[in-house]
């Protein structure tokens, strides 16, 4: 009688063990690793976005995209974009011919960043997570060119980040989980002059 007791016993904790295992390993596991995956995505996703409209802007003031991102960081560090009061036309009631008038000048970081004390230039070109264990910062694909397009010379640009390098540490999950290490979060195109995101 003792020694059944003793065996039920067992068998209920290998059961409990069994489950949690079960629970933990192949319900939970993916969860969490999702939710890791989601979180740094988003991270690396609001640097796209930050590069994407200090590019714009670039495009806008200079005719071109800029093409490395030491000089980025140099543009949105140290130069200004004009204040420009827009005011009518003596007799022009439709106001579809304005005047422009620079009023002032305000530096692009603060244009653009002055809400963002997570902001740092130097940084621009470092994907997020990429420093894992302590090892130097992998750096986004920056590519940019003039292309025709139904005979018109336009800009495109693209710029990229891999999963192997935003997931690092993850790579038996990423493996697992059939996620291409080679595949990642990408914006623009260097066929089509677009700058839609993938993630969009």
């Amino acid at each position: 009688m003792k020694l059944r007791l003793i065996l039920q016993i067992l068998m209920a904790v290998i059961i409990i063990g069994l489950v949690y295992v079960i629970y933990n390993y192949s319900i939970m596991a993916p969860v969490r690793f999702n939710k890791e995956v989601d979180s740094r995505k988003e991270v690396v996703i609001q640097k796209l976005k930050d590069i994407r409209d200090i590019e714009g802007l670039y495009l806008n003031m200079h005719g071109k995209y800029c093409s490395t991102f030491d000089s980025l960081i140099l543009f949105v560090t140290n130069e200004e974009i004009p204040l420009v009061k827009l005011s009518a036309r003596p007799g022009d009631s439709t106001f579809t011919n304005p005047i422009r008038d620079t009023v002032g000048y305000i530096a692009i970081i603060d244009s653009l960043f002055k809400d963002r004390a997570d902001f740092k230039p130097q940084n621009l070109m470092n994907i997020p997570f990429s420093n894992y264990n302590g090892s130097a910062f992998d750096q986004f694909s920056l590519q940019v060119a003039v292309v025709e397009k139904g005979n018109v010379p336009v800009n495109v640009i693209e710029v990229f980040a891999a999963n192997k390098f935003f997931l690092k540490g993850k790579e038996k999950e990423m493996k697992r989980y059939n996620i291409d290490p080679e595949d990642g979060l990408r914006f623009g195109s260097m066929t089509e002059p677009s700058t839609d995101g993938n993630w969009e």
